[in-house]
């Protein structure tokens, strides 16, 4: 019997309905209150745009065309709502009143992120960036968006975008029934709403022990944002680390900044910039957003950083954000930078990109005749199916292939050939332009950019004559400051082609006549063709170079790769078992029936379920699996769920809820009474990512019947289900059960929706039962003044950490500063009780202390279980820090 979602809570529509009404009016009668907003508003005008209005206009245009569309689409037309996931709390002893955390439950494998990516996971907002740490380095895999949340940040920064909630069953009917109202029921209704708005924050305060402040409470809610009172400059290290000669020995290093900033704007704006931009950063008041440190070849990195270190000694009170890689981000994180990490995509996320690109698919060259919407819109049904385990920049490419007519390959390799169709030049043969584009490819991967001077000595064709194209500036170009990319394109047949490849937007142009592919999957792809060409000797020289990585594993698309499998996955492994989680990402791209499939998939198995793995290993595995995108993995979580381990059986929950797949829901039902906590709420999210109406069901009996955690686990799931979890999350706040009414709360505060406040205000000030009023007052004050603690503080320093001076005060010492400290976690590691010994494992690792490798290996033989997992997770922390493979333990 299915459930009917139209229908349920109906009954409760009209009583809603006042306070609802109430809320959506209460602006008629407060114009005093617009009069501050008013006045809000123009002070984040002025201190976002009074410098120069003219940049402000250049900034947007550039945001709005460095993306995969290029001019042709404004980024704003298809954006999605960037979400960004904290690090790991820094270790700590923990407190005497301990609250679990749901979602504890479920591992965060930051370069393996698919694990995650359909749980309702707390995440950090734009406006909660600006909350913690002004040092910030925005982490994530390529495809992963890091450059698109710079300049969606620029442009939110500038109020030039803004980001709905999802459609919301609720709120329609509510809008609906608010619009039969009289006026006059709508007059009484305000001055109600009003005052129950007061009197909960009235009640709030005396609870808090406070008196309410009606002028602080307005100006509380009136504050702008950090970011909308900060000018955005955008800039990539590639054009930032211009050639030294254009500088003198003594370098401030804001002059590479404005130098950069100036050459992306128009010659008016460039005129009158810089000292709007050196007088903000002597204020303090400017956002910089670096991007494509990972895109800069390894000999420039070391020039990136120590860029970073100077701009930091001397304009450290402005708030910087710096793209960045997930592996080898030590570099970065050792100059005192907070790691965030990019949110991959849940299926909201998906659906609203893939639609974006829908809607403007005829600004994109798409047809415009009936007969091609109608393709279009067939694609779209395509599209929107079976893209979990995608980067979003794949996401985009399978979108374009299903909505472009001319896609002559099947599976992953046509999506990209899709994209190479839409972005070299119309009168090019994608065809006959490939081998020349793997050449120029391998030239990148190689030398880290593509030079006229490279290809020449490679014999690389270019354009012969002077084509009539190549004369044309691109619209993106007119107006600039610095030289026209045609004055020294046009002197080669090699520059002439990268100007055409740079005009299509295959490719982007640096400072110094260097170029790169507009992304990096479209260069490790062309260069993947390359390999395919060349010498066996040549291949191996490049097989183990970072660089190539991606390029290696794009063989599988189109060459048979075995032997590189057998290679991989015979050689020693590492901590963080790199080799085989590799090749499981390489079965994205491999045809269905390649041989080596089978093997992957039962070592991966065999890892899995072994009784004797660090959790941190199994967590890996586990994401891995998910990686491959084989429905074959399905049979293996099923096994894991049968096992004995408990935490086996939670991974397999987990997976199998990301997997999406239907036929896991009559394996994740019975698991909503298993004896361990831990594998009923994993089960309960697994049954929320299916979130059919079947594993809906199944949720409701636990949510009705199931432990104070469990349904809290549910409520929160359904939170991130608008049509069908809104509902139930509504009639729920008003149910007789107190506990689902206290679980419910949990679920409201993830909405932020005007009806959801509403529901939290009367639950904290109506209800009969202290315990939901506790709870709804949690969630008011959470909503009413953020979270108490930011999720971007910084880590402590080793001489700042509480635990570890109140460890060394026992013993009747003081905690030494410096290097000191790092060597009082160290003997804490050594001669600590077993609760010590974890937390020193796990904080060396998260300081990054690579100079304690020794003493965390030698903790991996302590007598206590819980010290040598922490010592492994430490390594593991180390070992991404530093991006060099580190020996896994016999």
């Amino acid at each position: 019997m299915g459930f009917d979602f139209e229908n349920f809570g109906v009954g409760l529509a009209a009583g809603w309905l006042s306070a609802y009404g109430v809320y959506r009016a209460r602006h008629q009668i407060r114009r005093g209150l617009l009069t501050v907003r008013g006045g809000a508003s123009s002070a984040q005008q002025s201190a976002t745009r009074s410098a120069d209005s003219r940049y402000v206009n250049d900034v947007i245009e550039k945001a709005e065309s460095t993306h995969l569309g290029g001019a042709a689409i404004p980024l704003s037309k298809v954006l999605v709502e960037p979400r960004f996931l904290p690090p790991t709390a820094f270790a700590a002893p923990p407190d005497d009143e301990v609250i679990h955390d749901i979602f504890r439950v479920i591992p965060n494998v930051h370069d393996h992120p698919f694990l995650l990516a359909p749980y309702n996971v707390p995440t950090i907002s734009m406006d909660e960036l600006g909350t913690g740490s002004n040092m910030l380095a925005l982490l994530g895999m390529p495809g992963s968006g890091r450059t698109t949340a710079l300049l969606t940040i620029a442009m939110y920064s500038l109020g030039h975008v803004e980001f709905k909630p999802p459609p919301d069953k609720i709120q329609e009917r509510l809008d609906k029934e608010e619009a039969a109202l009289t006026e006059k029921d709508r007059a009484v209704r305000i001055k109600e709403r009003i005052t129950i708005e007061q009197r909960a924050k009235e009640r709030l305060a005396n609870e808090r022990g406070v008196n309410f402040d009606s002028e602080a409470d307005d100006a509380l809610k009136n504050t702008i944002p950090l970011f909308k009172r900060l000018m955005p400059v955008y800039v990539h290290f590639s054009d930032l680390l211009a050639p030294t000669q254009e500088f003198g020995k003594e370098v401030d290093p804001a002059e590479p900044l404005v130098r950069t900033v100036q050459g992306y704007v128009k010659r008016v704006t460039a005129s009158t910039i810089p000292r709007a931009v050196y007088k903000r950063l002597n204020q303090g008041t400017v956002l910089v957003l670096v991007d494509g440190f990972d895109d800069l070849p390894e000999f420039e990195r070391p020039r990136a950083l120590a860029w970073l270190k100077a701009f930091k000694a001397q304009y450290g009170s402005n708030f910087v954000i710096v793209a960045g890689p997930i592996n080898g981000s030590g570099g970065l994180l050792s100059l005192g930078l907070t790691p965030v990490y990019m949110r991959p995509w849940n299926d909201v996320n998906i659906k609203t990109a893939i639609t974006g690109w829908h809607d403007s698919w005829s600004q994109f060259g798409g047809k415009r005749s009936k007969r091609a919407k109608e393709k279009t819109a067939e694609g779209l049904a395509r599209a929107l199916l079976n893209n979990r385990g995608l980067y979003p920049a794949e996401v985009v490419f399978k979108s374009w292939a299903n909505f472009d007519d001319k896609v002559e390959i099947a599976g992953y390799e046509g999506w990209i050939r899709a994209a190479f169709s839409k972005l070299v030049p119309k009168d090019e043969s994608l065809t006959l332009l490939l081998p020349r584009l793997a050449q120029i490819a391998a030239i990148q991967l190689d030398d880290g950019y593509i030079t006229v001077s490279r290809m020449q000595a490679l014999s690389i064709a270019g354009i012969e004559g002077d084509s009539s194209s190549a004369d044309e500036a691109a619209p993106a170009e007119e107006g600039k400051a610095h030289k026209t990319p045609e004055d020294t394109e046009k002197a080669s047949s090699q520059g002439r082609l990268l100007a055409s490849l740079r005009r299509s937007g295959l490719l982007i142009r640096f400072r110094g006549d260097r170029y790169q592919f507009r992304h990096p999957l479209l260069a490790a792809y062309a260069a993947s063709l390359w390999l395919k060409g060349v010498t066996q000797d040549e291949q191996s020289s490049r097989f183990n170079q970072p660089a190539w990585s991606q390029a290696v594993g794009y063989m599988a698309l189109h060459s048979p790769v075995d032997a590189l499998v057998k290679k991989r996955l015979t050689a020693p492994p590492d901590i963080l078992q790199s080799n085989l989680l590799t090749v499981a990402r390489w079965m994205t791209y491999a045809s269905p029936d390649a041989a080596w499939r089978g093997d992957v998939l039962r070592l991966l198995s065999t890892y899995l379920i072994a009784p004797n793995q660090f959790a941190l290993s199994r967590d890996r595995i586990a994401a891995a699996l998910l990686d491959t995108r084989d429905r074959g993995t399905l049979i293996i979580f099923r096994r894991a769920v049968r096992t004995l381990n408990a935490d086996v059986r939670r991974l397999g929950c987990l997976c199998m809820g990301a997997l999406g797949d239907a036929e896991a829901i009559k394996d994740l039902k019975p698991l909503l009474n298993d004896q361990i906590s831990t594998v009923q709420l994993s089960s309960a999210m697994g049954l929320g990512a299916i979130a059919s109406d079947e594993a809906l069901e199944a949720m409701l009996i636990g949510f009705t019947e199931g432990t104070e955690q469990l349904r809290q686990a549910i409520a929160e799931a359904f939170a991130a289900i608008p049509d069908e979890g809104y509902p139930i999350l509504y009639e729920a706040i008003s149910h007789d059960d107190m506990m689902l009414r206290r679980a419910a709360v949990f679920g409201l505060r993830r909405l932020k929706t005007t009806w959801s406040l509403i529901a939290i205000y009367r639950a904290f000030l109506e209800d009969e039962q202290w315990y939901v009023r506790s709870a709804a007052q949690q969630a008011f004050m959470e909503l009413q003044y953020g979270r108490e603690t930011s999720l971007t503080q910084a880590y402590p320093a080793p001489d700042q950490i509480v635990w570890l001076a109140e460890w060394a005060a026992e013993r009747g010492e003081k905690l030494p500063t410096g290097e000191g400290a790092t060597s009082m976690l160290v003997r804490a590691l050594q001669d600590g009780d077993a609760e010590i010994r974890s937390l020193a494992a796990l904080n060396l690792g998260q300081l990054g202390s690579v100079g304690t490798l020794k003493s965390l290996y030698a903790a991996l033989r302590d007598r206590n279980e819980e010290v040598r997992t922490s010592a492994f997770w430490g390594l593991g922390h180390l070992a991404e820090y530093t991006g060099e493979p580190l020996p896994n333990p016999a």
